[in-house]
């Protein structure tokens, strides 16, 4: 077994809301001896929503069953409601964690929001680390030999197949 390099991480839930195949899960438990979970209804996201929105129920029903999963696992989930942008860090300071785990959101505001959080985590003295999840290779890891994008699709392919491995 590798050795561990924090006492206790925290992992931030997202869009990513399962406990299988999850990135920043995997190295949490992977680096610490306790793993905390967390997820928040953000309050940003919600306002912008109309009241009775089927996305809230979905979310509302994919954090349970989250829940659900990781309790079949030993775990726990904790749900907060408001800031992001607040509500990460003051949890993260709480539990006295030495990182927050989370994976990679490309969205813009996303981050913004990261960008935000980081720094609140950065004022405790906590790091924040975050993991490639949602896509096979982001933009930056398959490029010609020159260092470029493809231009060619058929040579792309070939290249994206020879990079491919069994993670």
């Amino acid at each position: 077994m590798g050795e561990r390099r924090c006492e206790r991480i925290l992992v931030w839930f997202r869009r990513d809301l399962r406990a299988h195949d999850h990135a920043a899960l995997y190295h949490a438990l992977k680096d610490s001896r306790a793993v905390h979970c967390a997820s928040v209804f953000d309050t940003e996201l919600l306002q912008s929503l109309p009241r009775q929105d089927r996305r809230v129920e979905f979310i509302w029903d994919s954090i349970s069953e989250l829940r659900a999963a990781l309790r079949r696992l030993g775990g726990g989930l904790s749900v907060l409601h408001g800031r992001m942008r607040n509500e990460v860090p003051r949890l993260a300071a709480a539990l006295h964690v030495q990182a927050v785990y989370t994976n990679h959101d490309y969205e813009p505001d996303a981050v913004e929001r990261d960008l935000a959080v980081e720094r609140a985590l950065v004022n405790h003295g906590i790091a924040l680390r975050t993991f490639k999840d949602q896509v096979v290779f982001e933009k930056d890891e398959v490029l010609t030999r020159d260092g470029r994008p493809f231009s060619i699709f058929t040579a792309y392919r070939n290249a994206w197949l020879q990079r491919l491995a069994p993670f």
